[in-house]
């Protein structure tokens, strides 16, 4: 893994490389995974890399129920404040991608104005909701986003999208085979050939809040039967125990990065293991969440005593060839 401070650098990276790139376009949540398009796969012209836009909240306040009740705003600007500018952006740097320099990637376009032609087409290829909840699943942001743009979504999610009547398409995410563990695609006519997507979940978390999405991609031109690539993005966490079968997936995955937040929540005495950026909160809900704020270190030391004091022992050593990083706003992350 290489870590950039802005797009820039790892688009340009990724364009020699042929690699993902992952982004935070926020203090929370909020995400754009860049695949580059298998070489043998038809793209459209002038792009080089396919967008998965996921879970995007750029500005204004997150209501839950209702405003009095529960309220938050971004404490932490986000590093686009609209569609429109990220999708300039994102035109901009896909020229630097065609056209990489022998020594410095050429000044892309970063034009923001919601009129421009270079915001006539849409960057983003696909959206990806992993909750219902409006600080996943945010209707301000997401109306900005072409109605012709898929949306995959969890199944209330997707309720409540379709019924904005704003998107052309919307599409539950399908659950992770636990009978016989074959990723499948969602739709066949929605998603290209190289790439899947599904949900895990457990039966310990019937609300689905502990839950993950799974994208898969074979953008190496591999064999079928050989192992493809993903990403685990968990934003409120999961339990351990609904990864394991990952193990026995056809194909193997390799995963190459899992999206997981440390701070945990509480609501009296409930754990919600909730998004880790320190939001502006107001409401009768801000009076009684306590945060608890972890660093990685912080976790491995607490995950370390919990496993020698239960006799299981310590695998912690054994994890030499996993990187920890954490992804501040703007900041990306070139997937090796």
């Amino acid at each position: 893994m290489q870590l950039f401070h802005g797009l820039d650098g790892a688009i340009h990276h990724a364009s020699q490389l042929d690699r993902p790139i992952l982004t935070h376009l926020n203090a929370d949540t909020s995400w754009i995974l860049s695949l580059p398009y298998p070489a043998e796969e038809p793209h459209p012209p002038g792009r080089n890399l396919f967008h998965i836009l996921i879970d995007p909240w750029l500005q204004g306040p997150q209501s839950d129920l209702a405003s009095w009740f529960s309220q938050q705003w971004h404490a932490t600007a986000s590093s686009v404040q609209t569609i429109a500018e990220l999708n300039a952006r994102l035109k901009g740097l896909e020229a630097v991608a065609a056209k990489p320099s022998a020594t410095s990637p050429a000044e892309p376009d970063t034009r923001s104005h919601a009129d421009s032609e270079s915001v006539a087409r849409s960057c983003f290829d696909m959206i990806v909701i992993s909750h219902e909840f409006t600080d996943h699943c945010n209707r301000a942001t997401l109306q900005e986003v072409s109605p012709n743009t898929p949306v995959f979504a969890t199944e209330a999610a997707a309720r409540l999208i379709s019924s904005w009547q704003h998107f052309d398409h919307v599409y539950p995410i399908a659950s992770f085979s636990k009978r016989d563990h074959v990723l499948r695609n969602t739709s066949a006519s929605a998603l290209p050939s190289w790439l899947e997507i599904s949900r895990i979940s457990t039966r310990r978390d019937a609300l689905h809040f502990h839950s993950a999405i799974l994208l898969t991609f074979n953008i190496r031109s591999a064999p079928r039967d050989e192992a493809t690539e993903g990403i685990i993005y968990s934003p409120h966490g999961i339990l351990a125990d609904g990864l394991e079968r990952l193990s026995l997936a056809s194909p193997r995955i390799k995963v190459l990065a899992l999206l997981h937040g440390l701070h945990n929540i509480k609501l009296s005495v409930k754990q919600l293991n909730l998004d880790d950026e320190v939001k502006t909160a107001g409401g009768l809900v801000s009076r009684f969440l306590k945060r608890k704020v972890w660093t990685i270190d912080e976790v491995l030391e607490d995950e370390k005593r919990r496993l020698e004091k239960s006799g299981a022992g310590s695998p912690i050593a054994d994890i030499g060839d996993i990187h920890f990083k954490n992804l501040e706003s703007g900041e990306s992350l070139l997937l090796r």
